[in-house]
């Protein structure tokens, strides 16, 4: 489409009837010109031309002949091959025209295509692109002529225009084909010209197709296609014969329709030289399957078959030699014997000699003496005696003729002689012989014609000549070949020179083989690398064996099989390569039967003429007997200083848990054994019965070691099978000996850890079996001696005093600073460890808590229920409070029934908190001691490192401070220090020093608090209350002091004193006209518990005569609850006085009704907790309905403390509880006006209320 094509037909513009072309619409075009030819102007054209014009498929046009050739006349067919109408195209106006839509590259090559035909005279064909309309490109083919003026002037063109559009897509894709044609052709020829291998097609008459480079190359033919359409005697490299045959193979593959691959074939190369190749044909076959031709590849192999040939011919050769090698081996030194000549025979085959034979230079004309230096040999003596010689068929033999059994050196062989000598081959073609030796050699029997001579050197002389004659041709011998039988004749050498050295060796055998054979000695002789050539029976017998042969037949490698230490061997041979010889060389080696000697080994180097070591030989003497007699010694000596500073260990070292490993480290080293170690004996761990626990262990190296290994760990001696060791042991007997010579069980459980022998002593602390100590043998069986068990034993006594003496220490340390009771640390312990858990604190980021915890009641407990009671308490205590803390908590024992705690690590006070709510939590549970059911708590204070003390002393004042402030929240509680609480240490400790004092000094004084019946307004109870009236203090209050009395045990004289004094007024009341009213007394715990209790009140009861039913005794439920079984006997007896019982504070305890019903009680008082929110609380409301229903269904009376409000009061009458007290009936009044509560007046008050 970028380029336009123009044709010129041969006819003229005048002649119509022009030839036509092969052009597209050729033929229509003349008859368009036909047509045309009848009026120039389509108007003056007979309408049926015109009509043929116009459906002609094309454009029939004409053109002015001005520069462009304008249209001037363009037939209907314009619309369908432009999509423009002729008018369109024509009119002047227009701005498309029929130049305007042709390709602009293509136009100027179309006006030039008319130009040039209208001037020659000549039709033009041209071919060119136009744009349609719709923008389509197409092709079209113009073929025109001038048109002539009358004048013969050029006035226009006209001609024929036609669509080609799908003739030059038809053609470009041809071309689009021929050119892959093309490519693929010449990738073919390139492809077949880069296969190395010949390689040609054949039609199926012979003729060649063609062929690649290398076939022409191989056939002697300049280029590939110098072959296409000949046949195989056009080749000029190959015969007529090789032709027929090759056209024969040919033909055969294409009859049969198969393959016939790699067959081997000669080739006659360009050269002219014959070859070889390996052919292989294929038929080939068109679509339908016919065989229409033959493919042939083929390879030049001639090369690879000479390979093949020499390869062969090379194998031969070594097999040859490899037979003779061996035939020499066998060969028994006789000359005429079948091996040599089975060996001269085949160096005839291999060397393609007629003649080969052996000569051995000896001396013949004067008396034999020694053979000379090399190079100085006189060839004068010197005579060719010959001892073997092979004929091959055919070829007569010399060896019958005298004159070549024996040959004088002189004068016919001298040159060659020396030329021998020096080591030199003769290789000679007869031409090269002198006149002497060309009348010996050639005459007959010989007629030599060529020769090898190779000298036979034994011991670096010239002793023979190997020959080989050759009697046919005159050819001398290829270096390959010389080399080959150089190698022959130096075999041959050295099967003489073996023979030479076996006959020296017979000789001297025979003279000493007596000698040898009868030593007291174990003699000798041995090669380099460590193998016995030689032993007498005496060295047999030593190393175990039956009899020489016995032993070099199994003992081949000295260094390995023999030699405890294989370096031994090394430093044997260091010491001879350094000396020449060793005498006295010690070392252990092995019998055969495993068991290890000593021996003594004096020897020397052996050399041969040249200097070469080629061996040792030497005498060995058994010295096991006096190496263990030496052993035996120094392991005794070694032993008992092992002995000494064991002990001194022990004696230096203050620990002995460290010292035992240090002294089995030096035992074992000094017994060489392989393990030493302890053994503890104590009950084992879930069964109780004897058993072993491996403490301490020394092992070498080499053995593995057994501590940590749970077979070894808390093992019963019965589940081991181990009952006799046990049983021994005991008795204080040793166990010593060989595994194998245990029962099987014992084997089985030595056997495991590879023990091979044992020796085991026992330990004994205060005569009983604390464990044992023992050596094992592992690497071999040491039979442990009489002497190793002695030393054993004394080590074992040593020990024990050792952990005995280590065990007092321990126990006295242990007592320094531990309590014996409780076995906790003691004050002194607690003095020691605090300022370093200070100090460690003061390095970190964390805190310290110290605690001060006191037993609640325990006083009580202690000297009521005795105290062997109150220890097992405290050591039961003790065991509740470990199980509450961390693992680097400390707890010790201050004093009585205090402790402090030391808390480190803490990251907060809550941390303290936990622990200390634990503690109390643990303690909750009752404890049983002796029948007694016993209720414990404690109250515990809590002070703070840094900010509650920078040291010891401030830490434990204000611990104990938050301590008391925990008794005084009600026990049974822990509290944290607070700055305050200093000053209320102090006043603390300044008020019990008055209380002391309060009772003598008569500071105490009694008020009294009514009891109300709410239902009939009477007073039926009057409470003592008891206060201290200090001359300086004032009035102080009661939970100010009694918790102190409590704990300094004033509350059993002060109670005593309450209760005398309350009984007292309670009578003078009534002996002043006011009515008996009954009087209720406080018991603290530490009352109750204590023994003398009943007789007390008795005592008081008789002294006052207030009747016994008058008075009740108001008892806590923590206080009954301590120890039920005595508070509960004690009530009972007060009970059998005729005194009531009442239970005070009822519902803050921990009593519950199992407990509650076993108490001899007469009446309850709900604690005022439960009273205070009553009216609005239906927690409380519950709780209080519940008391009053179990009150009701025990029979028990009822009071509520605590009442203050009215509607408190209401609201308790409604729940039925009538019984009431507190400030909204009175508060507590001294005596002189408490009476105010007894008169009538009182009561009717409340009645009307």
């Amino acid at each position: 489409m970028h380029d336009s094509e123009s044709r010129c037909p041969d006819a003229t513009v005048g002649n119509r009837s022009a030839r036509l072309t092969s052009t597209p619409d050729c033929g229509l075009y003349w008859l368009i010109l036909a047509l045309l030819g009848q009026g120039r102007l389509p108007s003056g054209n007979p309408a049926a031309p015109q009509r043929l014009i116009d459906v002609m498929p094309g454009i029939v046009f004409q053109a002015d002949g001005d520069a462009n050739w304008s249209m001037r006349y363009l037939s209907a067919g314009c619309y369908p091959l432009t999509g423009y109408q002729p008018a369109e195209l024509l009119s002047p106006d227009s701005a498309v025209s029929y130049n305007t839509i042709t390709h602009p590259d293509d136009l100027p090559q179309v006006l030039e295509s008319i130009q040039r035909a209208s001037e020659s005279g000549q039709a033009y064909e041209v071919e060119y692109r136009i744009r349609t309309r719709s923008g389509e490109e197409k092709w079209v083919w113009e073929k025109g002529a001038a048109v002539v003026g009358d004048q013969g002037e050029i006035i226009g063109i006209e001609g024929f225009i036609t669509d080609i559009t799908p003739l030059k897509q038809s053609e470009a894709a041809l071309r689009r084909v021929e050119q892959a044609l093309e490519a693929r052709e010449d990738l073919l020829e390139l492809v077949l010209d880069s296969i190395p291998q010949p390689l040609f097609g054949k039609d199926s008459q012979g003729y060649y197709l063609g062929c690649n480079q290398a076939f022409a190359e191989a056939v002697g033919l300049a280029a590939p296609a110098d072959i296409v359409g000949g046949t195989d005697g056009d080749l000029p490299c190959l015969s007529a014969e090789e032709a027929a045959y090759r056209s024969a193979r040919d033909r055969l593959v294409m009859t049969r329709g198969m393959a016939d691959l790699h067959a081997i074939e000669p080739q006659t190369h360009p050269n002219g030289q014959l070859g070889w190749v390996d052919c292989s044909r294929l038929p080939m076959r068109d679509s339908t399957g016919t065989v229409i031709g033959v493919l042939c590849t083929f390879e030049d192999i001639t090369q690879q078959i000479a390979d093949q040939e020499t390869l062969k011919r090379r194998e031969q050769v070594l097999a040859t030699l490899a037979e003779i090698q061996r035939q020499l081996l066998a060969w028994q030194w006789g000359w005429q014997e079948r091996p040599i000549t089975h060996i001269f025979a085949a160096l005839g085959e291999i060397s393609g000699a007629s003649r080969v034979y052996y000569y051995e230079l000896k001396e013949g004309y004067e008396p034999q003496g020694t053979c000379e230096a090399p190079g100085s040999q006189s060839s004068r003596s010197l005579t060719l005696v010959q001892r073997v010689e092979w004929s091959a068929p055919g070829i007569p033999s010399t060896a019958s003729d005298p004159r070549f059994q024996t040959m004088p050196v002189e004068p016919v062989f001298a040159d060659w002689h020396t030329t021998l000598v020096q080591r030199q081959v003769i290789n000679l073609v007869e031409g090269d012989f002198s006149d002497l030796q060309r009348q010996v050699l050639t005459a007959a029997p010989s007629y030599v014609k060529s020769l090898l001579l190779l000298p036979l050197v034994i011991q670096n002389q010239l002793r023979g000549v190997m020959g080989f004659s050759n009697c046919t041709t005159p050819r001398p011998w290829s270096d390959a070949e010389v080399d080959l039988l150089r190698v022959v004749t130096a075999d041959l050498a050295l099967a003489l020179e073996r023979r030479q050295t076996e006959l020296s060796l017979m000789r001297a055998e025979t003279k000493y083989r007596s000698i040898f054979e009868n030593a007291v000695e174990g003699m000798f002789q041995s090669t380099p690398q460590g193998q016995y050539l030689t032993v007498n029976p005496m060295l047999a017998r030593l190393y175990g064996y039956h009899s020489p042969q016995d032993l070099t037949q199994n003992l081949t490698d000295i260094n390995q099989q023999l030699y405890v230490q294989p370096g031994r061997r090394q430093e044997f041979i260091d010491l001879i390569w350094a000396n020449g010889s060793v005498l006295g060389f010690e070392s252990e080696v092995y019998r055969k039967d495993g068991a290890v000697i000593w021996i003594s080994e004096s020897a020397r180097a052996i050399y041969d003429d040249r200097q070469v070591l080629i061996g040792y030989e030497g005498t060995v003497e058994d010295i096991t007997d006096r190496k263990r007699g030496e052993a035996a010694i120094l392991r005794r000596d070694r032993l008992l200083q092992g002995v000494a500073e064991a002990s001194q260990c022990l004696l230096t070292t203050a620990d002995v848990q460290q010292a035992i490993p240090q002294v089995l480290a030096r035992l074992g080293q000094a017994a060489t054994a392989d393990r030493a170690y302890v053994y503890t004996h104590h009950p084992q761990s879930v069964t109780g019965e004897p058993a072993m626990t491996l403490r301490y262990e020394w092992t070498t190296p080499t053995t593995p070691s057994g501590l940590g290994q749970p077979y070894l760990q808390d093992q019963g001696y019965r589940t081991l099978g181990l009952e006799r060791w046990l049983s021994l042991l005991l008795q204080g007997k040793s166990i010593c000996s060989l595994t194998r010579h245990m029962p099987p069980a014992e084997q089985a459980v030595l056997l495991r850890d590879g023990i091979l022998s044992v020796l085991m002593v026992p330990i004994f602390i205060d005569a009983k079996l604390w464990g044992y100590i023992g050596f094992d043998a592992c690497q071999q069986e040491w039979e442990w001696s009489a002497s190793d068990e002695s030393i054993l034993v004394a080590v074992a006594a040593s020990l024990g005093g050792a952990i005995k003496r280590q065990q007092t220490e321990a126990q006295m340390c242990y007592q320094v600073y531990h309590d014996t009771l409780t076995g906790l640390p003691n004050r002194a312990f607690f003095d020691q460890h605090l300022p370093q858990a200070i100090a460690r604190t003061s390095q970190s980021e964390q805190m310290l808590a110290v605690i001060f915890l006191d037993l609640d009641h325990f006083k009580t407990i202690n000297d009521t229920l005795s105290h062997a009671v109150g220890d097992l308490l405290l050591q039961q205590v003790t065991q509740r409070m470990s199980t509450a803390l961390r693992t680097e908590d400390i707890v010790a024992r201050w004093g009585g029934d205090e402790f402090t705690l030391i808390l480190p690590n803490l990251t907060s006070p809550t941390d303290a908190a936990k622990v200390a709510q634990r503690i109390a939590d643990q303690l909750t549970p009752p404890f049983l001691l002796q029948n007694h059911e016993l209720h414990v708590t404690a109250s515990l204070g809590i002070a703070l490192f840094p900010q509650d003390g920078q040291d010891m002393t401030t830490l434990l004042q204000n611990a104990d401070a938050a301590m008391y402030r925990a008794k005084q929240q009600g026990r049974n509680n822990f509290q944290f220090y607070t700055q305050g609480l200093s000053t209320e240490a102090a006043q603390r400790l300044k008020l019990e020093s008055f209380l002391h004092h309060a009772l003598g000094r008569d500071e105490f004084v009694l008020y009294y608090q009514p009891q109300v019946n709410v239902a009939t307004g009477e007073v039926v109870q009057m409470e003592a209350l008891l206060r201290w009236q200090h001359p300086k203090l004032g009035l102080v209050a009661p939970c100010q002091f009694i918790p102190l009395a409590e704990e300094n045990g004033l509350i059993v004289p002060i109670g005593e004193w309450v209760m005398r004094t309350a009984c007292t007024q309670v009578m003078a009341w009534h002996r002043a006209g006011l009515p008996l009213v009954n009087l209720a007394v406080n018991l603290s715990a530490r009352q109750l518990q204590h023994p003398n209790l009943v007789n007390s009140v008795a005592t008081v009861l008789k002294e006052t005569d207030l009747p016994p039913t008058y008075l009740e005794l108001e008892i806590t439920e923590t206080a009954a609850m301590a120890d039920m079984a005595t508070s509960i006997e004690r009530l009972q007896d007060l009970r059998r006085l005729g005194v009531k019982i009442s239970m005070d504070d009822f519902g803050t305890g921990y009593s519950c009704l199992s407990h509650l019903k076993q108490f001899p009680l007469d009446g309850l008082k709900i604690d005022r907790a439960f009273v205070k929110d009553l009216p609005h609380s239906p927690v409380d409301q519950a709780m209080v309905s519940a008391i009053i229903a179990m009150a009701r269904g025990l029979s028990l009376s009822l009071v509520a403390e605590g009442v203050e409000t009215t509607a408190q009061s209401l609201r308790l009458h409604d729940l039925g509880c009538t019984g009431m007290q507190g400030y909204l009936f009175g508060r507590p009044q001294p005596p002189e006006t408490a009476t105010t509560y007894l008169r009538p007046a009182y009561a009717q008050t409340w009645q009307r209320a």
